[in-house]
């Protein structure tokens, strides 16, 4: 049987997440975090959450689903993936898959990364595209729109 808890303390050791919970009417008690592979989840205090516990003992309480304060705005289809501050009421990070194809990333602060990018399109920045170099693919040299200079591939000058 699911209960409803409220979730008051975490507490992070190896590859769990405890957290000191409160099953509705009940004493408060220790419970396992259990996800979806690749989750890595720490709800604000004193969110709603679903849980139970094992085999009916408490001393395997366990937390499974969580109801935050953050409005629901996926259309039919689609998935976004959040995070909030620590109250769990604004939201300062998602990522957005919407039902016709288009991904939104709408960050707070700043995004990054890692490795190498590949894409085949195009690319409109709207503000500033700072890099240490700039590469033609091709080697080329010429002019390009706005008057920027490449020579022998790499960008000397312009705007």
């Amino acid at each position: 049987m699911f209960k409803k808890a409220t979730i008051f303390t975490r507490l992070k050791k190896d590859f769990n997440r405890f957290f000191q919970i409160c099953f509705i009417q009940r004493q408060t008690m220790n419970a396992i975090q259990y996800h979806s592979g690749g989750d890595d989840y720490n709800p604000p205090n004193e969110i709603e959450a679903i849980g139970g516990e094992i085999i009916n003992n408490p001393a395997h309480s366990i937390i499974i689903a969580y109801k935050d304060k953050t409005m629901r705005i996926s259309e039919p289809g689609e998935k976004r993936i959040y995070a909030t501050d620590e109250t769990g009421q604004n939201v300062t990070a998602e990522i957005h898959l919407k039902n016709n194809g288009d991904i939104l990333i709408v960050p707070k602060g700043k995004i990054y990364s890692a490795g190498e990018w590949e894409h085949t399109g195009n690319i409109d920045v709207v503000g500033t595209l700072s890099a240490d170099v700039v590469v033609a693919r091709n080697g080329q040299s010429a002019t390009y729109t706005k008057s920027v200079t490449a020579q022998n591939g790499i960008v000397t000058g312009g705007s």
